[in-house]
């Protein structure tokens, strides 16, 4: 018969639709009516049992370090029944199926985030829905750093370099410990004095933000002594302008000497070993040598006196060319006539031998030396010359006739006057003989000719601040 059927109860739609999460757990009457066209109604009814969906629960650290272990808990529930099986995905690839909720550990192999997830099962077969939370591994720090290649005794600091890295880049914190039961340092490139040479081990431990830690262990054995500077000088007296030649004598013990610095005092420099250098500038001076040796030890300054004394520097000033007894004085200079003492080379003749400008009658050639002595026995000579112009005798005749006596014009001195000139002349004016000096007496010729007898007239140049000399000369046969 036609008529219309509707459903009723917890869960349960008109057209007998029956949802269990709204009905929720337990046991639920369901009826269905049908009513026919007439207006006649029937009903029937039957039941429905809801079993309860466990509730996936667990904790476990989220942070944690690489090769560390996270430990899971599970706190699932059920309202009724058991929970039969617990399924975890974590998160590597690995699945773990358990039927019990003890708890358990697990270790990831590389750092990263990992989504942990579980689904509980009850005895009825009902699955929870999945639960999840993340579980962050976090790198440790590679742990490195460098030791330094020497270690300069006594009083030599080590700087170690550190060299430690993070794959997260996140803050890190350091603990030296430099192994001779000193106290230990954080800075993160650490510097350490050691007290003595030794085998030394050096700890660092890094620590990141995340407390990961992983320390490094180095042996530290590289110990050097420091080269000693010295040297000598010779001399170490000495006058300016003078090669000072160094050597350097300084000991090294168990790494050779490769390097030299040396400083002069007076603004030079050197990296030579041994270098030869002049002082320029009287004075007293202090050199000073530092030497480095093959690892790079650079030993404490050595230093020496030097001093340098004035150089003496003189001229004996202009030689004389004078007239045989002429009184002169000599004109030197000296660039410190105030600390020099002077004495001149003959003294024979002079006023003061030991005068800087003595007095001479000059009477004979002769060279002068001039001495000058300072300080420290700093020398330095000059000389001039004093030439002798004796009196010039001019005959006033003689016979060109061959017979060897007075056949020519001797006159006694003249070849002292080497720019001398002597020009004779006959009585119209006409010059007959010239010559500049007189290195061959005229034999009373011209143009190879005897000249007659007779008288001529001469005019002599002595030069050298002289009046010209005249007079006449007779010609006799």
């Amino acid at each position: 018969m036609p008529g219309t059927g509707v459903y009723s109860g917890p869960g349960t739609t008109a057209t007998g639709s029956f949802t269990p999460s709204i009905a929720g757990a337990g046991t639920h009457t369901i009826t269905y009516t049908f009513t026919t066209t007439a207006g006649c109604t029937e009903s029937i009814t039957n039941t429905i049992t809801v079993y309860p969906k466990p509730v996936a629960i667990f904790t476990g650290s989220p942070d944690v370090c690489l090769n560390e272990s996270v430990t899971f808990t599970d706190q699932s529930t059920i309202a009724s029944g058991a929970i039969a099986t617990w399924r975890w995905d974590l998160g590597d690839g690995n699945w773990v199926s358990k039927n019990t909720n003890t708890a358990f550990t697990h270790t990831w192999a590389t750092n990263n985030t990992y989504v942990i997830k579980l689904v509980a099962v009850s005895d009825r077969g009902c699955t929870s829905d999945t639960t999840t939370a993340p579980v962050t591994v976090h790198p440790l720090p590679v742990t490195d750093f460098s030791l330094p290649a020497a270690v300069c005794m006594p009083g030599g600091s080590a700087e170690f370099k550190n060299a430690t890295t993070v794959a997260d880049n996140s803050a890190l914190s350091y603990t030296w410990n430099f192994g001779d039961n000193s106290a230990v340092s954080h800075a993160a490139d650490a510097s350490h004095v050691y007290s003595a040479s030794g085998s030394y081990a050096v700890h660092l431990q890094a620590t990141s933000a995340f407390g990961c830690i992983k320390d490094v262990t180095k042996t530290l054995q590289s110990f050097y002594d420091k080269p000693i500077a010295a040297f000598t000088v010779a001399p170490d007296t000495l006058c300016q302008g003078s090669n000072t030649e160094f050597s350097d004598a300084s000991t090294t013990t168990n790494s050779p000497i490769q390097q030299w610095s040396w400083d002069f005092g007076d603004g030079s420099s050197s990296t030579k070993k041994d270098p030869v250098i002049k002082y320029q500038q009287p004075g007293n001076y202090t050199v000073q040598l530092k030497v480095t040796n093959g690892v790079g030890c650079v030993s404490a300054a050595f230093t020496k006196q030097v001093v340098v004394y004035l150089q003496p520097v003189i001229d004996a000033g202009p030689s004389f060319t004078v007239p045989q007894g002429t009184v002169i004085q000599f004109n030197p200079t000296a660039n410190d006539s105030t600390v020099l003492s002077f004495h001149w080379s003959p003294g024979t003749g002079l006023s003061n031998p030991n005068a800087l400008r003595p007095l001479l009658q000059a009477m004979v050639d002769e060279t002068y030396t001039l001495t000058a002595i300072g300080e420290g026995q700093c020398i330095a000579t000059d000389d001039l010359k004093v030439k002798i112009l004796k009196p010039v005798l001019v005959p006033n005749a003689f016979s060109p006739n061959g017979d060897g006596i007075h056949d020519t014009w001797n006159i006694s001195n003249l070849s002292d006057y080497p720019g001398c000139t002597v020009e004779v002349f006959n009585r119209y004016g006409q010059r007959v003989f010239y010559s500049a000096g007189y290195g061959t007496p005229w034999d009373g010729t011209v143009g190879g000719k005897p000249l007659p007898m007779a008288t001529y007239y001469y005019v002599i140049h002595l030069k050298n601040g002289f009046a010209p000399r005249s007079g006449s000369i007779t010609i006799v046969k």
